[in-house]
């Protein structure tokens, strides 16, 4: 995301045009992450396999695809652009059950609405429909209903702050979610007899560019076996 927001030019010399642009780029890079963590998850955890067992795949890739890239034919005609499609991939692929965290839910929400205005630049080049307006707010959008959207430099660092934190949401909860759901009989609670299962973990969902980047594994993964043991045990972490 970083990388792409350099492509921003200064306030000074904006070009809402090329703002547009640089949207629609924020909004394949969170797609891309999507797709990515969920081919990875289903290739790595088994419970993610099983609820993924009875889903189907085109006949075309099962033919012609690699194993390993089979659950990107999962998510062929899965979308990651509204609240609903985002939930629904969390429960399908990864299993999760129940109320979803608030702060997750907001996020999605709020990505949601990014995802509306990369609609307006990709299929109404660049101005706002109807349904647009009605999901931002039609009250408070009906003025500029057929207009041009002139994304200005707040905004379009407003809506990459927003992308960035709907990954790095997304990123916390599933690593937390899928983590602390392996069995007890999983770990030793040993470092050395623990780190070949929970490297790939770790390796899938580590931050590794931002400059809040993940702490070393063997720090995470200590940090995590002290709040299973808390939990065990009732005592609050």
């Amino acid at each position: 995301m970083a990388s792409i927001n350099r492509l921003t030019p200064p306030p000074t010399a904006f070009d809402p045009l090329q703002a547009q642009l640089i949207l629609l780029g924020v909004v394949a890079a969170v797609e891309s992450y999507f797709r990515t963590v969920l081919r990875r998850l289903i290739t790595l955890d088994a419970e993610c396999q099983f609820c993924t067992e009875d889903q189907a795949v085109a006949f075309g890739a099962a033919m012609h695809l690699d194993k390993a890239m089979m659950p990107e034919a999962l998510l062929e005609r899965v979308t990651f652009v509204s609240e609903k499609s985002l939930t629904d991939a969390i429960r399908d692929f990864v299993g999760v059950k129940g109320t979803l965290p608030p702060d997750l839910l907001t996020t999605f929400k709020d990505y949601a609405a990014v995802c509306q205005l990369r609609h307006c630049a990709v299929h109404r080049f660049g101005k706002l429909g109807v349904k647009n307006a009605i999901y931002l707010g039609l009250q408070q959008h009906k003025p500029s209903l057929e207009k041009p959207l002139l994304l200005t430099y707040p905004a379009l660092q407003s809506a990459i702050a927003i992308a960035t934190g709907a990954v790095k949401t997304t990123n916390n909860f599933l690593f937390n979610e899928v983590l602390s759901r392996l069995p007890a009989a999983t770990w030793a609670n040993k470092w050395g007899s623990d780190k070949a299962k929970f490297m790939p973990y770790y390796a899938l969902f580590a931050d590794t560019v931002s400059s809040t980047r993940a702490l070393p594994p063997r720090d995470v993964y200590t940090v995590f076996q002290t709040q299973r043991s808390k939990f065990a045990a009732g005592v609050p972490f």
